[in-house]
């Protein structure tokens, strides 16, 4: 298990170069990574990861060989009205 920290200012947004020290940081220390769970709307805050953001995750997984396993169960509680949901 690899963690990484969300935005709260942004929304509870996705930060790429967040990403790759996370990861980068778990192969230093002899971690195999190979897979990346991904919980959008996210739970229980409700939320939604813009379009660009899916986009950048699912390049990331590419790049460096993630499998990349996406977990939509609360596709439907989106609060916001605003707000698109994106797969």
């Amino acid at each position: 298990k690899v963690g990484y920290y969300l935005n709260e200012e942004d929304g509870w947004g996705m930060n790429m170069e967040e990403l790759e020290r996370s990861l980068a940081d778990a192969r230093a220390q002899g971690i195999n990574v190979n897979s990346f769970v991904l919980i959008n709307p996210g739970n229980p805050t409700g939320q939604v990861l813009s379009k660009k953001a899916i986009q950048d995750i699912v390049q990331f997984c590419s790049n460096h060989g993630l499998v990349l396993l996406a977990d939509e169960v609360y596709q439907d509680n989106v609060y916001n009205e605003s707000t698109e949901f994106y797969s």
